[in-house]
């Protein structure tokens, strides 16, 4: 038995449903199923075909019309029989493989230049941070060097008032 159902809404692309209907088609054992986006009318719509034995094509036709995926927004489901060649769902489960992964690839080669320009950004702060190093490096030899010469100043003067002390009371 064959069966083409067109679900019809404003969000039935890109909310996973041709994924969702192979996943229920698969575990019904259905033979053949082809699934496909396209827009009619400023509406969005999911055409699925699929062939197998009468019991799985109704229990697949209730699925379609009771279930659907979370962000899926719908307006019209409607059914008919079709003819012609539907292809064998693992070459659809090959196919449908395939378009996932020609959508991924843009997504990885963005993710990949922003992540080479993120790079970018990490080595001129990274380049900022060594003059910021260097430059606080000497600011601290600057105040070191400070501190000694105000601590040797300190020190002469209390080693001066000491000598000066010991004169007086007499132990020089």
């Amino acid at each position: 038995m064959m069966m083409q159902a067109t679900i019809t809404g404003s969000k039935v692309h890109g909310v996973g449903y041709r994924a969702f209907l192979l996943d229920q088609a698969l575990a019904i054992g259905v033979q053949r199923f082809d699934a496909r986006n396209i827009k009619r009318n400023e509406l969005q719509q999911v055409i699925v075909r699929a062939e197998g034995e009468s019991n799985q094509i109704e229990s697949f036709g209730a699925y379609i019309r009771e279930e659907h995926p979370p962000d899926a927004v719908i307006s019209d489901i409607t059914f008919q029989e079709c003819s012609g060649y539907i292809m064998s769902i693992i070459d659809y489960l090959h196919v449908i493989t395939f378009q996932q992964l020609s959508k991924g690839i843009p997504a990885i080669l963005s993710i990949e230049r922003m992540q080479g320009q993120m790079l970018n950004k990490q080595d001129q702060m990274l380049q900022k941070m060594d003059h910021m190093d260097t430059s606080i490096t000497g600011e601290i030899y600057d105040l070191r060097t400070d501190l000694r010469s105000y601590l040797d100043r300190k020190l002469s003067t209390i080693e001066h008032d000491i000598v000066q002390i010991k004169e007086k009371i007499g132990l020089v």
